[in-house]
Order: C-alpha cells, then structure tokens, then sequence
C-alpha cells in the first residue's frame, strides 16, 4: 500500500487491500475509500477519472475505462473522458468491463463478465453484454470486508 501512496500519489483510504498486477494509467485521477479490496490484474484506465467509495469490492481481472477513442477519426483522438463512480458496499465481480461516465450504485453487484454501459441504480444487479438488471439486493448491508477475508491487513 505504501506503494501505491508513496510512489505514484493515489489517494488510498484506510484499511483497503490492493493485491498485486493491477494497472494504473492515471494514478492522480483515482481514488479508493475505506476498507475496499482491489483483487488482481484490473486494468483502470483513469484519465477521466475512477472514483471507488467505501467497503467496495472490485473482483480480479476487470477493466475500468474512463476514456474512449473516436473510431471514425483519422488521428484515433480520444473523445471522451468521463469519471467512473462505484459508490459504497458495491461489488464488481470478475472480468467486468465498466465504461465512461458509469456511475454503480450503492449497493449494486456486476456479475461476472458484464460490460456495463449504463448507470446501475442502487442495490441492482446486473449482468451481461450489455449489462442489463438481473434482480435487487437486499439494501441492509451489514458486513465489511476486512472482516469477511481472514487476512491481516497493513
């Protein structure tokens, strides 16, 4: 962790585990609260910005892409940069691809391998390409992850 706050600046909250191979284009454009955990091998693509609330869990092998080219330009120009916004207690499952300007709500879990191109409203579940609603969940949210992994964190 002291990596990640030292050596390349982004701001990291308490007690937040970040497990190794993930990449980083824009490390001043991220942010993650309290108590998250980062799983292996996400990809974020931060220049418009990837902001990760509290409790979050962000499952292995995801992309975060808050920037886009324009096919149609002769020179690939990048179009869009627009912030990435997963609020607290939301879980992004494994090999999700999330794109600009998605805001996931409190609460809300993207299912294994979803490409999400919309807004997911609070406590939804989504899944799928693209990413449609699957069902709710409950909106009591009673766990932390520190306390659900067994590890002893930094």
């Amino acid at each position: 962790m002291a990596i990640y706050r030292r050596a390349i600046g982004m701001r990291i909250g308490r007690d937040t585990m970040i497990w190794a191979g993930n990449m980083f284009n824009d490390p001043d454009n991220m942010s993650i609260g309290d108590n998250c955990i980062v799983g292996p091998q996400n990809v974020f693509l931060s220049r418009g910005g990837v902001h990760i609330g509290n409790n979050v869990n962000l499952s292995g092998f995801s992309f975060f892409l808050s920037q886009q080219h324009d096919v149609r330009d002769s020179n690939f120009m990048t179009t869009t940069l627009a912030p990435i916004i997963v609020e607290d207690d939301s879980w992004i499952a494994t090999n999700a691809t999330i794109l600009p300007g998605v805001r996931i709500g409190r609460g809300a879990v993207v299912a294994a391998s979803a490409v999400v191109t919309h807004d997911v409203a609070p406590f939804e579940i989504v899944g799928g390409n693209p990413a449609q609603r699957i069902g709710t969940r409950p909106p009591e949210i009673g766990y932390r992850l520190r306390d659900l992994t067994g590890i002893k964190w930094l």
